[in-house]
């Protein structure tokens, strides 16, 4: 018996919502613990997202390939179909205070957008924001630094841990507004701490 379920939609490449490689610079790092999202259960759809007391999202910046990020199915016969989440990061902070921020890091959800999508009249549709880590967090699972290497940059690897996968390849963030302007926004109001 499978808990997966039949196909219940059909699935059309157009050429006009043909993707395009990568991600854009901006994202978004909560605590796992620290945000409540609307939506997700039963759906990979989530339409909003409410800090705790006191907690904030923490924006990060990586141009060009220094982030990077997706999912790995879990094929298993005694088990339902998973996903193992994973974020790759590459920060240039050198100082003492950066290096304690990532090196603690563990336990998080991560919101980034992806670049291209579909547009309708001049306007992205749903699926160009995506969360990672949804139901169960991303923790560190690989660290190097070398300062020979690449340009002496650090590479961090976050990810879904063994027996924590998530349900879905990706989860989308779209309010119920429907358009990206009130996504961008939504983002944007969770990186203060709430009043």
């Amino acid at each position: 018996m499978s808990c997966l379920t039949k196909i219940s939609a059909v699935i059309t490449n157009v050429c006009t919502s043909v993707p395009a490689k990568g991600l854009c610079v901006k994202g978004w790092i909560f605590n796992r613990a620290d945000i409540t999202w609307t939506g997700g259960s039963g759906t990979p759809l989530v339409t909003a997202g409410a800090n705790a007391a006191d907690k904030k999202a923490y924006t990060i910046t990586a141009v060009k390939h220094e982030m990077n990020a997706g999912a790995d199915a879990v094929v298993a016969d005694n088990l339902p179909g998973l996903f193992i989440h994973s974020v790759t990061i590459q920060p240039y902070e050198r100082d003492e205070d950066a290096i304690k921020n990532i090196d603690n890091m563990s336990d998080i959800v991560i919101v980034l957008e992806l670049e291209g999508g579909e547009k309708v009249a001049d306007l992205y549709t749903e699926g160009k924001f995506i969360i990672l880590g949804f139901e169960n967090g991303l923790h560190k699972v690989a660290a190097t630094w070398k300062a020979l290497d690449n340009h002496s940059i650090p590479t961090y690897e976050f990810a879904s841990r063994e027996g924590e996968e998530e349900k879905y390849s990706r989860y989308v963030f779209w309010p119920a507004d429907d358009t990206y302007a009130a996504a961008a926004a939504a983002l944007v109001a969770l990186e203060s701490v709430p009043e």
